[in-house]
């Protein structure tokens, strides 16, 4: 197996095999050059590729190689791309774009997005959410398979129990902690958290706490936001390594995940796995993972009183905010890396056209 991504150095992690790197701050059309050669380099070697999203160079170098291509798309590429250069309006509404027409630039992305979905062998989708957007690019049903994401428990290797790690964060036994963990981008919907946070504090909650993992363009506007709160009540950790976001899921007290839109969000997995009560928006792959009143609490988005409701209850720890966080672990649990990876070799054999069985020969590369 050989891997081509993006990347500005290379890491200290080291891999079983060989990654070839594309530095990001290369202008788009280099970049995009670049990484087409490097997968018709790599790729003549290679039985099958596999990739990841964003298909456009890889299939550009397939028109070359001619290799069964099993493509795994997540997310609109197309969508967030309009969002984070004003091309649409931040709020559009992710199902509204689906049928509607906008400016010649977004529709050529659009163009370009659908085309290289159908010019693959096979596509992986995490949901049947994803696999609806898919095929209204044009995307054949009978080449769209869904293999729905897993994680492992972000917490099952930490040693350290929850007031240690409470202790070190800086938290007060009596604080309550609302967890986001996301790329800050408007469509997050962490300005509706925040809102509700408000609430919380000037009413039920006083001692509720948000803490905000992650970065993004949206970051600047949500500080602002959050200077308008009292001191203390939110604090933003920017990007921390994975080991740290689960320590953060031990030191939390609840999940929120009240974003536009989601495919199928590994870091609710990752919250489920671990127990945490989750507050998910009603968009999207949320609605396939977290069943409401069950395993989590579903609100609509950009609804902040229902937000601030839900919070309020899974923050009480009471016996329903304790059923969440059980029922929430069992279902992880049926949701397995093993069965994962076990269904997604699956596609990978149908793409070879060797029936799902095994693979042709021993050693066939990706």
């Amino acid at each position: 197996m050989r891997v081509v991504t993006y990347g500005d150095a290379p890491s200290a992690r080291r891999y079983p095999y060989p990654v070839h790197r594309i530095p990001r701050d290369l202008p788009v059309p280099s970049r995009l050059a670049l990484f087409a050669r490097e997968v018709w380099r790599h790729g003549r070697r290679a039985d099958l590729l596999f990739v990841n999203d964003y298909g456009l160079p890889a299939t550009v170098a397939n028109l070359a190689l001619r290799k069964p291509l099993a493509l795994k798309i997540v997310g609109d590429f197309a969508w967030e791309y309009a969002v984070r250069h004003g091309l649409i309006a931040a709020d559009e509404p992710f199902e509204r774009f689906q049928h509607t027409r906008y400016g010649p630039k977004v529709e050529a992305i659009r163009m370009m997005q659908a085309a290289y979905v159908r010019a693959a062998t096979r596509v992986i989708v995490p949901s049947s959410f994803v696999r609806w957007y898919v095929e209204g690019w044009g995307a054949d049903p009978g080449r769209v398979r869904v293999v729905r994401n897993a994680v492992d428990d972000p917490t099952a290797g930490l040693r350290e129990d929850r007031a240690s790690i409470r202790a070190s964060f800086g938290l007060g036994a009596g604080e309550q902690v609302i967890l986001v963990v996301a790329r800050l981008t408007a469509w997050k919907g962490v300005d509706t958290v925040m809102a509700a946070l408000g609430g919380l504090v000037a009413g039920e909650r006083a001692d509720a706490r948000l803490v905000v993992v992650g970065d993004g363009p949206d970051r600047a506007r949500l500080e602002a936001l959050a200077a308008t709160l009292p001191p203390g009540v939110v604090r933003f950790t920017g990007e921390v390594p994975r080991d740290e976001v689960g320590r953060w899921m031990v030191a939390a007290d609840a999940l929120a995940l009240c974003s536009g839109y989601e495919g199928l969000s590994h870091v609710l997995l990752e919250a489920m796995a671990a127990g945490l009560p989750v507050v998910v928006s009603d968009v999207g792959g949320n609605r396939a993972l977290v069943q409401d009143g069950h395993d989590g609490l579903v609100v609509p988005y950009g609804d902040v009183e229902a937000t601030r409701t839900a919070l309020a209850e899974v923050l009480a720890d009471g016996p329903g905010a304790r059923a969440l966080r059980s029922n929430a672990r069992a279902g992880a649990a049926e949701r397995t890396v093993g069965r994962m990876v076990d269904e997604t070799l699956a596609v990978f054999y149908e793409a070879l056209g060797c029936g799902g069985s095994r693979w042709a020969e021993p050693g066939n590369g990706l």
